[in-house]
């Protein structure tokens, strides 16, 4: 290789590397960041200013389940919602060492929301939909199918799921039900802050085909 082509393989492996990292910053660090995330989040979020509805839903799944948890505890505390209801997920969660036992992921939300002082009894679950391919429009199908007569929800979500969740509800209730969206917090503050956004924009174009 002679000098001039050994010079010219340099510089194409060092720009190939800049446009690398510059990639990875744009996609990856700056959604990291607080207000950079809160921009790109927010045609995906929406929240209803009065949650006030029959019963609280929790979606599932996700390390920031606890804090939809959460949200559905303030609710029922600032009587939102009279019913809290939750899917009956029967995935093993962690070791329970007062039960000497592992909980399923169901026992442990329910533990959880009556350690936030919800009455066990204001506590009801509904089987999962094992045979939905788009897991949250399952669970809005599992919600018209499992509780007849409903008159409105307050569907309880992270903040970059709220939009794809509340498509999901009001395509599959019937139109007489009233669905209202809720997060406990904002895009900026999410439990979710390091999730890639790009994967909830493509998903709610599929929801928004599919669903």
């Amino acid at each position: 290789m002679t000098p001039t082509a050994e010079s010219q393989n340099k510089r194409s492996i060092v720009g190939h590397f800049i446009r690398l990292v510059l990639c990875f910053g744009i996609l990856v660090i700056l959604p990291s960041i607080k207000p950079v995330r809160g921009w790109l989040a927010a045609p995906l979020y929406v929240c209803d200013n009065d949650p006030n509805a029959e019963i609280a839903y929790v979606m599932a799944d996700g390390h920031a389940y606890w804090e939809r948890l959460h949200g559905a505890s303030d609710l029922y505390h600032m009587r939102k919602i009279k019913r809290i209801l939750i899917s009956h997920e029967e995935s093993y969660s962690l070791y329970n060492f007062v039960k000497k036992k592992n909980d399923i992921l169901v026992e442990r939300a329910i533990d959880y929301l009556v350690w936030k002082g919800v009455p066990r009894e204001a506590i009801e679950t509904i089987p999962v939909n094992h045979d939905a391919w788009l897991s949250s429009l399952g669970e809005a199908q599992q919600i018209a199918k499992s509780v007849p007569n409903l008159r409105s929800i307050t569907v309880v979500t992270s903040a970059p799921h709220t939009r794809r969740s509340l498509l999901c509800f009001e395509r599959s209730l019937p139109e007489d039900v009233e669905v209202k969206i809720y997060a406990p917090s904002g895009p900026v503050e999410s439990w979710e802050i390091n999730e890639p956004l790009w994967s909830e924009y493509l998903k709610l174009l599929i929801y928004t085909l599919v669903a």
